[in-house]
Parts: structure tokens; C-alpha cells; sequence
């Protein structure tokens, strides 16, 4: 049976979890899910990059594509949910990225949600922009986002459209310029004119003669590419650097771990931090294992000795896995999963 793209994106992260994960895992990582587990998982696995990429995937879409991968001899069940690929599906999968990569600006993990407001504020502005010039002033605005549609009039307020209308051209034309021909015309084909609707994944795939999810996956890489541009050349792109310029304050924490950071700054302990936010302690410890992942200054010593660091370390390098029971087992249980898990973060900071 034919296989689409998305199938070659399930086959990468049932490669990269190595039947160490569940499909759940995997969903819950292309959906972006923002817990401590999914946030790991996308770290220490290097599946980071594929984060929040599919935010409207559904998890019977994923259960159906591993269904045919299965049925296709793709991948082999290991146990309940748990998935590994076949001698063919490493065949197909390496052939497949030969031809097709996984395109290599994608970053989920760092540009995923502010992509998305990028691409609305910018793709609004080219509408409005390009109305003006025609001088025509009733149409739909693409997006009904309240959010975006004040950003837009307030950046219009505050600037002359003869003069963004110049400046955004040259900016675009630099960046697109950056990209393959396919891609730039990719980004183009989205945009919505006076002239004309942007195309819509579907319609752009057809007239390449290619798959609808690669197709999306290469404009995402697209956007992605040109915030880091942004980022690396500081204020040269003055429209563009303005789009996202109130979204860029990154935080890597989720929001909840970032309130339980601020009680351990205060040197609160672990118990008494969850009396006091009401949570339970294994909570407590997740955010912990996602303060020590992503926060290099941090330094779990209250919960973990140098010597158990390297104990469990060695073991994990022995066993070569990232699974809590086989270390733990290992060990003959001298160590909570709480401390394996923060070897694994601590481990994890530099993949």
C-alpha cells in the first residue's frame, strides 16, 4: 500500500524512541503536549525539532497510520503500544529520507507556537498592504484572532504603509532568497493578495505533484528558518524583527514548573513545596526533572549525590537505554526513578 508522508514522520519517531516510548508518546509529542514527560521525551530522544509540529493531529490519525505500518510490515508491536521498526521499515525509511528528509531547519521545540503568530500577523499584513494599494477596503481578513487583528492595526497606526510597503518587499525578497526555489515559491503560494487567495496545503501539493504533509512540513521549515534568520541578524529586518518582537521572551519551563523553580530559588523543599501549591510530590519531581533538563545553571544536589550520578550513569551507558525499569532493575532498586530521571535530564542537556 502507497505510503504518505506522514507515515515516513511516524516511522522517524518510532525510530528515534526505539521501543522505548508509546504511540501515546509520539502523539502527544507532533500534537504538543506541554507536560514534563512530553518535554523529556522530545529532549532526550532528539525528536525536539518535531515538537508541536501537527497541533491539530488527532490521536485516531496516529492510531491509523501505525495500524497500516503494522499491517505493511513496517513496524512490530512489543508491547502494548510500544513499537519498533522492522528490518523493512529501516529500509523504507532510509530510502525515503534519501530522497525526502525531514527538512532541516524544523525546530518545534524553539519556534513552534511563535511561528504560527509570525505567520498570522505577517500573512494579515500582506493582505492589508496589498489592499491598500488598490485602494480596496472591503474584504475578510484571513483570521478572525482578535489578538492578531489589534497587533496588525496598531503596527499600522504606528507606521506608513508606503514606507512598510517598501520595506517588507525588500525583506521578504532577502529572506525568500535564502531559500530553494520550491520553497520560496511554496511561501508564496500561501500568501493572500488583493489579487488573489493563498493556496491551501492541498492545492500547492497538487500543483508540485507532491505530498500534502511534506508540502507543509517544508513551509513550516520555511517560517522556522527565516525567525532564526531574524535572531542571528539582529535588527537588519526591522519589519520582520517587529512581527514577533513581544513574543520572543523565551521560556523553556512550562508554566506550573516555573512557579515550583521560584520556591526551590527560595530554598523551599520538595515536600513542602507541594503543601504548599497542593500537589502531589511526584508532581513536585516532574518538575524538577524538567528544571534540571532545561536549566543548565540548576543542579539537583539535594536529591542526587555525585556519586550516585555517576553510578547510575555508568549503568545507563552499560544498559544503553532510556527506559526507568531496566535501570533501575540494574541497580538492584538502590535508586528512586525520581533519581535515574534526573540523571537522564541532567545527561540530556547537551543531545
Amino acid at each position: 500500500m502507497k505510503h504518505g508522508y506522514f507515515h515516513f514522520v511516524l516511522l522517524n519517531c518510532v525510530k528515534h524512541l526505539n521501543g522505548e516510548r508509546s504511540l501515546s508518546a509520539i502523539y502527544h509529542l507532533l500534537n504538543g503536549k506541554k507536560s514534563s514527560q512530553t518535554i523529556q521525551d522530545g529532549k532526550l530522544f532528539n525528536l525536539s525539532h518535531m515538537f508541536s509540529l501537527f497541533p491539530r493531529l488527532s490521536r485516531q490519525q496516529v492510531n491509523d497510520a501505525c495500524e497500516q505500518l503494522l499491517n505493511d510490515g513496517l513496524i512490530e508491536l512489543l508491547t502494548s503500544q510500544h513499537y519498533a521498526l522492522t528490518e523493512k521499515g529501516h529500509f523504507i525509511l532510509a530510502e525515503n529520507q534519501k530522497v525526502k528528509p525531514i527538512p532541516s531547519a524544523l525546530n518545534g521545540w524553539e519556534y513552534g507556537d511563535i511561528a504560527r503568530v509570525f505567520w498570522r500577523r505577517l500573512s494579515l499584513l500582506v493582505q492589508v498592504l496589498s489592499n491598500s494599494v488598490y485602494e480596496r477596503h472591503h474584504y475578510l481578513p484571513l483570521t478572525k484572532n482578535q489578538e492578531d487583528l489589534q497587533w496588525v492595526k496598531k503596527f499600522l497606526r504606528e507606521n506608513t504603509k508606503s514606507d512598510l510597503i517598501n520595506l517588507l518587499y525588500e525583506e521578504l525578497k532577502h529572506v525568500l532568497h535564502l531559500q530553494s526555489d520550491k520553497e520560496a515559491t511554496i511561501f508564496i503560494q500561501r500568501l493572500t493578495s488583493s489579487q488573489r487567495v493563498g493556496l491551501t496545503f492541498d492545492q500547492i501539493a497538487l500543483k508540485h505533484k507532491d505530498d500534502p504533509i511534506y508540502i507543509y512540513l517544508q513551509f513550516w521549515n520555511i517560517v522556522h528558518s527565516i525567525i532564526q534568520h531574524q535572531q542571528a541578524i539582529g535588527n537588519k529586518h526591522l519589519v520582520l524583527k517587529e512581527i514577533i518582537k513581544d513574543k520572543q521572551q523565551k521560556n523553556t519551563l512550562t508554566a506550573s514548573t516555573a512557579i515550583t523553580r521560584s520556591y526551590l530559588l527560595q530554598g523551599i523543599s520538595l515536600s513542602e513545596i507541594a503543601a504548599i501549591r497542593r500537589l502531589k510530590e511526584s508532581t513536585i519531581e516532574d518538575h524538577i526533572v524538567e528544571i534540571t533538563l532545561h536549566d543548565n545553571t540548576y543542579t539537583p544536589d539535594p536529591y542526587l549525590s555525585k556519586e550516585d550520578f555517576k553510578r547510575i550513569t555508568t549503568a545507563i551507558e552499560v544498559l544503553k537505554t532510556h527506559q526507568l525499569k531496566k535501570v533501575k532493575e540494574y541497580l538492584n532498586h538502590q535508586f528512586s526513578y525520581f533519581q535515574i530521571r534526573l540523571v537522564f535530564a541532567m545527561n540530556g542537556r547537551n543531545e
